[in-house]
């Protein structure tokens, strides 16, 4: 009890001794001036200043200011601790500068979006078949060798013509439907997600630069042009099951799809749940071809843009079995880099990118148009598989066929500045790359699993039949997502970062 006592007492004590010391202070800041004092009006700004600079200096939580202001101690310590404070505060601005300059120069990060994409919800590829023969043996020679249907065949042939013909005569369409393997003839035996299907109401003809294609699992013209149609896919003929759905690969498909629709979603996994196709190449009715075999060009693309088939197309050769396995890439973009400038997002959204042919906006389908605009400039006409944006355009003749390949190689090699610079990439997008597995069609004693191939022979098999099947792997698959490479508050928090920079305090000196 005794040391409790003696505690209280020292306690009592010092608080008289502080609350003595508070008042002596608080009676020295409030005192009347004197005569030797400084004239009331300096007095009140002057002193409120010097008393709030030293509050401010005593109470920061800043390195240094309470030693640069202390009187205690020596004018060479505060010296070296005003510099000090003047270094630390000048990296912290060269510091704030370079992740400003990183803010504003390069905002986006691109990296792996945690949540997984299924294949279910993404469209299964179009696909753009195209024989290599440009042309029937039956149909060329109906062609008198002094015509112009005659020269124009020989250009899609990657020949010279041997007459010089008028300007008159550009209707390509209508040569190369009439010459070229039609889709039926093509395309003899179909399957995808394990039920069979009539090729001739899955197909549809397509005029690209491999001349006349079929594409599957497109979208239909209503929804992937603006005006102009092409004179192939005016006749869009499908089968009354089928309903027609618009697809953006930043809106996805919509709510309610029903089971028949097209584009067509992938059902599974599988060869079993993907899509086999059993090609005809009629090997006997080849008149020219585009490359140095005989065989197919198959292009895997999104659903929503042009094909490039000469450029991109997988070879398929008759005899074989080939087995694509499709290997989806997504881009996804975070809806707020919407704020930051395309020039330094490098990446365009659905609503901004605003093509005049074309209702989707995808890089392909940009440089489709530019190469339009660059063939009325420089040739003045534009190719007849070439989107023609002003809608009346001139189809290039024979006689402008070297202006046309002359501009398309420099486009492709980038030797002129073209609009092909401001085609950037889509900010969402959905491409297919397929690794490709090849085997001999075997054609002995036991019975083929494909029911189109029991009735032909085994020469016919081997000189005419290719066999392709396109599947996935996995079910799910991860998208790279572009997002924010510095917010505002990782800009704020970097900014900060230098104020920890600790001084040596005084006492230790």
């Amino acid at each position: 009890m005794q040391r409790l006592r003696q505690v209280l007492a020292n306690w009592r004590r010092r608080r008289d001794a502080e609350t003595e010391r508070t008042a002596g202070q608080l009676q020295w800041h409030t005192r009347e001036p004197t005569a030797v004092d400084e004239p009331a009006s300096a007095v009140g700004w002057r002193r409120i200043l010097a008393l709030n600079t030293d509050e401010f200096c005593r109470n920061t939580s800043i390195h240094g200011l309470k030693y640069i202001n202390s009187r205690r101690l020596h004018a060479a310590d505060r010296f070296f601790f005003g510099l000090a404070l003047l270094a630390v505060l000048g990296c912290a601005g060269f510091l704030m500068q370079d992740a400003f300059v990183k803010w504003n120069t390069t905002p986006v990060i691109v990296g792996i979006n945690p949540e997984p994409t299924y294949i279910t919800k993404e469209p299964f590829p179009a696909l753009t078949i195209c024989n290599l023969n440009q042309a029937l043996a039956s149909q060329a020679a109906r062609l008198p060798n002094d015509s112009s249907q005659f020269a124009m065949l020989q250009v899609l042939c990657h020949r010279k013509p041997h007459t010089q013909l008028s300007r008159g005569n550009n209707n390509w369409e209508q040569l190369i439907s009439n010459i070229s393997q039609p889709c039926g003839d093509m395309v003899i035996g179909c399957r995808f997600g394990a039920v069979d299907y009539h090729c001739e109401r899955m197909f549809q003809p397509i005029i690209t630069d491999e001349g006349l294609c079929c594409v599957i699992n497109m979208l239909h013209p209503r929804f992937m042009y603006k005006h102009n149609v092409p004179l192939t896919l005016r006749n869009w003929n499908k089968s009354k099951r089928y309903r027609a759905v618009d697809w953006h690969a930043e809106l996805g498909y919509s709510r309610s799809l029903g089971s028949d629709y097209y584009p067509r979603s992938s059902l599974g996994t599988g060869e079993s749940l993907g899509m086999s196709l059993m090609l005809n190449v009629e090997a006997d009715s080849y008149y020219c071809s585009s490359s140095n075999s005989i065989g197919f060009k198959i292009a895997l693309h999104s659903p929503n843009e042009s094909p490039n088939v000469r450029e991109t197309g997988v070879l398929l050769s008759p005899g074989l079995e080939t087995k694509l396995r499709i290997e989806p890439a997504k881009m996804m973009t975070e809806l707020s880099l919407r704020h930051v400038h395309r020039k330094y997002r490098h990446c365009l959204f659905q609503n901004e990118g605003n093509l005049s042919y074309f209702a989707h906006y995808t890089q392909r389908n940009c440089e489709m148009e530019c190469m339009s605009r660059l063939l009325l400039q420089r040739c003045g006409c534009v190719v007849f598989y070439m989107p023609r944006i002003n809608g009346n355009d001139t189809v290039c003749s024979i006689r402008e066929a070297q202006c046309v390949e002359s501009v398309r190689l420099h486009t492709i090699g980038h030797v002129v500045e073209s609009c092909l610079d401001n085609c950037l990439p889509s900010c969402f997008d959905l491409s297919y790359q397929a690794t490709t597995y090849a085997t001999k069609i075997s054609y002995n004693d036991f019975r083929h699993a494909n029911a189109h191939m029991r009735n032909l022979s085994q020469a016919y098999v081997e000189r005419n039949i290719a066999v392709v099947n396109l599947y996935y792997k996995e079910h799910t698959f991860r998208a790279s997502k572009q997002t924010e490479f510095i917010g505002i508050s990782d800009f704020l928090c970097a900014s900060r970062q230098p104020k920890k920079v600790l001084l040596v305090s005084a006492d230790r000196l």
